[in-house]
């Protein structure tokens, strides 16, 4: 069994080191643009600016069809609107013309508000995701290969993540080992340095790092996700998981619904309803206005924590008006809920939640903003930036090693050789 044991440690050793030094360059560059963009909104808000309000005294938010009358602007041509709880937030409209730039409006006096135009901040850390996601490539083509390429080394790295924690598994505990390995020695310098910080930081960084690394395999493939369906999902995910890929290339295929979800009932009786209704022409523009109004009354109403709404303006067919209800952190999955309301009428039709997500879709639901650690809030951020900067120190102490292995190795080979 010891033998076992120590064959095994051999071979997952030179495997680790052979992957490592084939894809540190890319790990590295992954690594050191993740912590630039540890704090991209933040950074961008502090050097670019944000558009803020002054409350009028005593004014109360004008209604959502006051704002896009006083504007002339068109339900049919609004796609979304986003309301904020903050009395200094402005409301950002978007449009169905995905070309067409969002605008902004004060909430209490009803004024168009200049955006702020896309400045050196902006532009930075555009050019850093870039990087961090396609190697700096422009075009489609190449970008799919680099994507390619970046998604192999999130897995390279998951790995060694994993296999590390095999390696770094004491044969024999003991104390001196474990000051060695388990404990980072900031005064030592050369080789015992590197082995220190490879082992230490590696081993304190271990469980953070793997999260963000494994969202990242997440975001990098399609697989992972449909994997999960078939074992977590509910049963109508796990028949589409089992179903071959059919996006575009260079493209992620949106999850499939739930179908046995209460949204996923809504929407499908939303969809025969708009079907029932489309020789009837478009609903009447003074009741469509009175259901907007009211269902985010209602909306407010029924989640009195409120932070952010995002309402989903109806095509001129469509009978339901969605409104997405963020509490607290809006980047928690678990604090939203999609509340959809019948146009005319208001009436409420139903909520999905977090809850009622299956197991797979909860945990996929934390992937995007659990990879920047948004979802825990500034600490969440400042932990994952962290942990990414341990990751650049791994991959640099891990080279140093592997380079005075090898010096060493030709060291004793000329020695043999000479005379």
């Amino acid at each position: 069994m010891r033998l076992m044991i120590a064959r095994l440690r051999s071979l997952f050793f030179w495997v680790h080191l052979a992957i490592g030094v084939s894809a540190s360059a890319l790990i590295l560059l992954m690594c050191v643009t993740g912590v630039l963009l540890g704090f991209e909104r933040q950074s961008i808000a502090a050097i670019d600016g944000t558009v803020t309000v002054s409350r009028i005294s005593g004014a109360t938010r004008l209604p959502l069809d006051s704002l896009l009358a006083r504007h002339a602007l068109a339900r049919d041509e609004v796609a979304t609107v986003v309301l904020r709880r903050e009395p200094e937030r402005p409301v950002t409209i978007r449009f169905r013309d995905r070309d067409r730039a969002a605008m902004q409006f004060d909430p209490w006096s009803g004024a168009s508000l200049p955006s702020p135009p896309a400045g050196k901040g902006q532009a930075f850390f555009s050019a850093l995701r870039r990087w961090h996601r396609w190697v700096g490539a422009t075009g489609e083509r190449w970008r799919a290969r680099f994507r390619a390429a970046t998604g192999a080394a999130n897995l390279a790295f998951l790995f060694l993540i994993v296999s590390g924690l095999f390696l770094w598994w004491p044969r024999r505990w003991t104390r001196a080992r474990l000051a060695a390995t388990a404990l980072p020695q900031l005064s030592a310098k050369g080789k015992a340095r590197d082995f220190n910080w490879h082992h230490s930081f590696g081993l304190l960084a271990a469980l953070p790092l793997a999260l963000v690394v494994g969202s990242g395999v997440f975001i990098s493939y399609q697989w992972p996700g449909r994997l999960l369906d078939r074992w977590l999902g509910s049963a109508a995910e796990q028949v589409a998981a089992r179903q071959p890929v059919a996006a575009p290339r260079g493209r992620v295929a949106a999850p499939a619904a739930n179908a046995s979800s209460p949204e996923a009932r809504v929407r499908a009786d939303a969809g025969r309803a708009d079907a029932g209704r489309a020789d009837a022409g478009r609903t009447d523009a003074g009741r469509a206005d009175a259901g907007i109004a009211a269902a985010i009354a209602d909306a407010q109403r029924r989640h009195p924590d409120w932070t952010q709404l995002t309402v989903t303006l109806p095509a001129p067919r469509d009978s339901v008006l969605r409104i997405a209800v963020a509490a607290g952190n809006t980047y928690r999955p678990d604090l939203r809920h999609t509340l959809t309301f019948d146009r005319g009428s208001a009436a409420f039709l139903g909520s999905a939640g977090y809850a009622e997500l299956s197991v797979s879709r909860r945990i996929r639901a934390w992937v995007r903003f659990g990879h920047t650690g948004e979802v825990f809030g500034i600490g969440g951020q400042l932990i994952a930036t962290l942990v990414t900067a341990i990751g650049a120190v791994l991959v640099w102490t891990g080279l140093a090693l592997t380079w005075r292995r090898f010096r060493q190795w030709r060291s004793r080979t000329t020695a043999l050789s000479s005379p």
